[in-house]
């Protein structure tokens, strides 16, 4: 696991989503590979929320994804926050680091820490799927 602080700068992007009863399991706990699940969505609605991507820059394939579960999520129809943050980034890869959060209180509550981690994106061509360089203006977005 990464040096992560429990409270990191400002996220890259936040993700809102509902948790539903099928993703608990008999305990009523989220089932742990629904957060991967969860990470995907956030970092796909926050590629669409780019402005005038390169289509190519879409074209990842996951390296690495490491995760700590830090507290049960038990809230059925309950919302999952994604907080999103680029830790580095290289010529043809980057290194996300992500937050599971809720707020049991309302939004302005503590905040509740489910679980946290990383994300390595490799981008590559298609067909012969090697890595490629990111385009200039999604280095610029990041």
């Amino acid at each position: 696991m990464s040096n992560m602080q429990d409270t990191p700068a400002k996220p890259l992007y936040v993700h809102r989503e509902i948790v539903w009863f099928d993703e608990l399991d008999m305990l009523g706990v989220m089932h742990n590979a629904r957060y991967a699940i969860h990470v995907e969505r956030a970092m796909t609605s926050w590629y669409h929320s780019l402005a005038d991507t390169d289509p190519s820059d879409s074209l990842v394939v996951v390296k690495q994804y490491d995760i700590e579960f830090v507290r049960p999520f038990t809230q059925e129809r309950g919302e999952l926050v994604v907080e999103v943050s680029l830790e580095r980034r290289g010529r043809t890869s980057a290194v996300f680091s992500f937050r599971c959060l809720s707020y049991p209180e309302g939004e302005h509550g503590p905040e509740v820490l489910h679980a946290r981690g990383t994300r390595t994106n490799v981008k590559v061509s298609p067909g012969d799927l090697r890595p490629a360089p990111w385009s200039e203006k999604f280095l610029l977005d990041l």
